[in-house]
């Protein structure tokens, strides 16, 4: 996590020295809607192999993705200088996995397996004052509700199926980001955020660095 903080304020360091963001003020206007995107590496690479392996014996290989794309949509509005309210759709792209092996039995199997990501975030979101010169920090604590889909499909010499499951819950979210102008209407954010309890599953928390665009109405 430290390096993924590092990361983002070298990034806003440049954006702010390159173009003067730390002096920009947020305009007036109290609404905006935006988009943002970014890849996330899952916490738990254990492989799908020895999964399979511990589950039915035999030998087993299997490849897959090491983390997802996210995209979200999100609007908010601004009721002071310091506080304000924000909404996002969360969507991801599909993580995907192929697998094969022969279990202790003798029965040799392969297959497939995906998992997609979606559902809602709210948050809070505080500001420095606009006399500070740095109202386009923020910082935002919140939750979410996100439901997570797995998808497999398998065959074994006897025949194949497929079998999808859905789990869904809540969990908190924080994070910090800066909105640096762009125009008068447009700006350009850069986000961290931690979602806790992803689909309401315990330890199964997401760091998310994103970059977006935010229109102001």
């Amino acid at each position: 996590m430290s390096r993924i903080l590092s990361n983002f304020f070298l990034t806003l360091g440049l954006c702010c020295i390159g173009s003067g963001a730390f002096a920009q003020q947020v305009p007036d206007k109290k609404g905006y809607v935006g988009a943002e995107y970014s890849w996330v590496k899952f916490k738990d690479e254990t492989s799908i192999a020895s999964i399979l392996v511990s589950a039915v014996g035999g030998s087993a290989s299997s490849t897959q993705d090491t983390g997802i794309s996210i995209g979200r949509f999100f609007g908010g509005y601004s009721f002071t200088e310091n506080i304000g309210a924000e909404v996002g759709y969360v969507v991801s792209g599909t993580a995907n996995a192929t697998f094969s092996g022969t279990a202790s039995n003798g029965t040799s199997y392969s297959g497939t397996a995906s998992y997609k990501l979606s559902g809602l975030d709210y948050s809070a979101l505080v500001r420095p004052s606009k006399s500070s010169g740095l109202n386009g920090l923020f910082f935002k604590l919140g939750g979410h509700s996100l439901s997570g889909t797995n998808t497999v499909t398998l065959t074994t010499g006897s025949g194949s199926g497929a079998a999808s499951s859905t789990v869904s819950g809540s969990g908190t979210l924080y994070g910090l980001g800066y909105d640096a102008n762009i125009s008068r209407d447009t700006s350009l954010r850069l986000g961290y955020t931690v979602y806790n309890r992803v689909a309401g599953v315990s330890g199964s928390d997401a760091n998310v660095l994103s970059v977006g665009v935010a229109f102001r109405f």
